[in-house]
Parts: structure tokens; sequence; C-alpha cells
């Protein structure tokens, strides 16, 4: 018969079983279907006589690291799938660079001898829009009264000119739209159509980034149109 020492009690060999299970963290080190076999043959055979386990302790212990296996399979499943999923990604936000994408809220690059160009949503279209233009100090540098429109989305070009025709340096500036409708004036959102640059896999946020041509950075999320 073997000796006390070599009796394993169930508190012990589930300690034992743990530790191997999870040492470090490492896959070499983890306990293998072999290594748990081994064990499990192990407590069998050095058990105590007078306190043998139960049926269910060692079904316990088998649901266990089925568990634990499970676990690990659909862990690496994930990995690859995500890895998938991120080259996917970037293969699809390769296509919109030298397009350009609507970042809305209006603020964006304008200034120099380029066009800035912008896109102003009229839900219920307008009897009278006026485009606003501020500078970096919010500072109004330009004002223009359009007539009459439908609702829908409108495309205007501002210059980079301020309201006498002087050029404005190039800098950030933002552009907004106030609509008279029946009689009241509403703002209208605005976005800015900039030229994107390059694309890149933002880890933290698990997300695609696009560099625009102006310098910032957003995120493939914040875009709301894509355009030649």
């Amino acid at each position: 018969m073997a000796g006390i020492d070599s009796i394993l009690t169930t508190d012990q060999y589930q300690t034992q079983q743990a530790n191997a299970m999870f040492k470090n963290g490492d896959d070499d080190d983890m306990l293998g279907r072999d290594a748990f076999l081994q064990l499990f043959t192990a407590q069998l055979k050095n058990q105590n006589p007078l306190d043998p386990m139960e049926n269910e302790a060692f079904v316990a212990q088998l649901a266990q690291f089925s568990s634990v296996e499970g676990i690990k399979g659909m862990q690496s499943s994930l990995e690859t799938l995500v890895g998938n999923l991120r080259e996917q990604s970037l293969l699809t936000g390769s296509e919109l660079v030298g397009k350009r994408v609507a970042i809305a809220g209006g603020f964006g690059q304008g200034g120099g001898a380029k066009p800035t160009q912008t896109l102003v949503s009229l839900q219920d279209g307008a009897d009278m829009l006026t485009m606003s233009v501020y500078n970096d100090s919010g500072e109004l540098v330009f004002r223009q009264n359009v007539g009459e429109l439908e609702p829908g989305e409108h495309r205007f070009a501002w210059s980079g000119q301020d309201s006498n025709g002087n050029q404005l340096p190039v800098d950030t500036y933002q552009v907004t739209a106030s609509a008279i409708v029946d009689g009241r004036m509403q703002i209208a959102p605005v976005s800015i159509l900039e030229t994107v640059s390059s694309v890149s896999w933002n880890p933290a946020g698990q997300q695609l980034d696009l560099q625009l041509l102006g310098g910032n950075t957003v995120s493939l999320a914040e875009i709301q149109t894509i355009a030649e």
C-alpha cells in the first residue's frame, strides 16, 4: 500500500491540477491532455482507500478540464477572427486613399488657393441659407447668403477668401450654416470634404483610422459620406 505521504486528498489533487493547468500562463507550461490523464490516473492509484473519491468528483474534474480546453480553443478562434477582420478592414480601407470623405462638425482645412468643399444637409429645405466661415480664433472671415433650397444635401465650395476678396492663409477653419424655414432660423448640419492620404489600424480602439491630407486623423465610424 502506498505510504501516507503518497496519498492525495481531493483538495491536494485539485490544487496540484490547477497549478499545473495555469502555471506561468504559458502554453508550454500548461497542463495538456496527456499530463492531465497521468495526474488523473495517479490520483486513482493513490487515493485514500478509507475515504475514496466519489464518482461525482471525478466527473467534475473531467468537466473542468474539458471547459478549460474549450475556452482555450475559443480564444484561439477569436484571435484568428480578429486578425482576419483587421486584414479585411485594411484592405477595404486602402480603397479610400485618394477619395474625399465628409467630416461632420464643419471643421477642416481651408484658405490658400484650393477651395474647401462642404456639404449642407437640409431636412426641410430652406427659404434662405447663410454660410459663415470662422478662423481658428473664432473670428468671422466670410459670409454668404444663398437663395431658396429644396430638402436634401447640398454641396458648396468656399474659395478660401475673406468677404473682401483677400486670400486667407492655409489653416483650420469652421464652416457653419443657418437656414430660415417658415420664418424661423435653424442650424443646418455641415460636413467638410477632405482627402484621405492613408489608412491605419488602431489596436486600442480596434478600428480603422483615416489620415487626412490636412493632417487630421478620424475613425472610419465618423465618416458620413464618401465622394470622388
